[in-house]
């Protein structure tokens, strides 16, 4: 595989292969420790994908240029009223979708974060769903006049601090995954504190990954990639992360904030 010329070098967390004997991971019924006991870090080429061609269907991924109509994404009320309903036309246009939901978004904030009045960039190599999404799904389902023949999730992911030097996210493309490396993890309280459980994958180290990454991203650009696909056996996710671009050093640029949506495409 090849390195693009503008690439970075930059170290992402996997979780370690589990034992023979170990018991499916679980996150979010307890303090995470801070210390990452169960994660290993790796140096990983990010490559520039600026001037390439990706699409979701192929590597899993997409840049879409979008202005969007709000002005404070932390403004809750706000983001649901007018926020989601623009990211439900542009996931439709997209993917071809013939009904989409926009239900739920994490607005993060690296400053607020250390402060603990807010999530911050995760760096954690992971997928936010596995196939058993479709139960998770099942009771939206209910409320559809017709049965879907396909399924599929996205997340549109925006950054709108000053400068999108700060905690630059990245996607791994879809292609360069296998099952082999892919953890099944139980997930507590997603989505809040009272959240309900869903199953994620985490993932150990491979060699094959290959990385990609968008700088300087602004926030009339929006990262579309996929997290779940019925459609697809096996279902082979576009892993992501966050990491820390080693050319800038904390306060050499503005805190990220970034806010994602994760769009319920239905095919009939």
């Amino acid at each position: 595989m090849q390195t693009s010329l503008n690439a970075v070098q930059a170290e992402f967390f996997y979780r370690k292969p589990l034992g023979p004997s170990e018991p499916k991971p679980v996150f979010g019924l307890a303090e995470p420790d801070p210390n990452r006991p169960d994660h290993e870090g790796f140096f990983k080429n990010v490559n520039d994908a600026r001037g390439e061609v990706h699409a979701l269907s192929e590597s899993g991924f997409t840049l879409l240029q979008h202005k969007t109509k709000i002005e404070d994404f932390y403004n809750d009320a706000h983001v649901a009223d007018i926020y989601y309903a623009e990211m439900r036309d542009l996931a439709k246009q997209a993917s071809g979708a013939d009904e989409v939901f926009v239900i739920s978004h994490i607005t993060r904030n690296e400053a607020e974060a250390v402060l603990g009045k807010r999530l911050g960039a995760h760096r954690l190599v992971h997928n936010d769903f596995t196939p058993r999404f479709d139960t998770t799904i099942a009771p939206l389902l209910e409320n559809v006049e017709r049965e879907p023949s396909r399924i599929a999730v996205y997340n549109l992911w925006r950054r709108f601090d000053a400068d999108g030097l700060d905690a630059p996210f990245a996607v791994c493309d879809a292609r360069s995954v296998s099952e082999s490396e892919l953890i099944p993890t139980d997930l507590h309280n997603y989505g809040s504190t009272e959240g309900f459980a869903v199953e994620i994958y985490q993932s150990s180290h491979s060699d094959q990954h290959r990385w990609y990454y968008y700088p300087k991203m602004n926030r009339e650009e929006v990262l579309m990639f996929k997290t779940y696909d019925s459609a697809e056996r096996p279902f082979l996710p576009t892993l992501h992360s966050a990491f820390d671009d080693p050319a800038y050093q904390t306060g050499q640029a503005s805190p990220r904030e970034s806010i994602e949506a994760r769009a319920i495409c239905l095919f009939f």
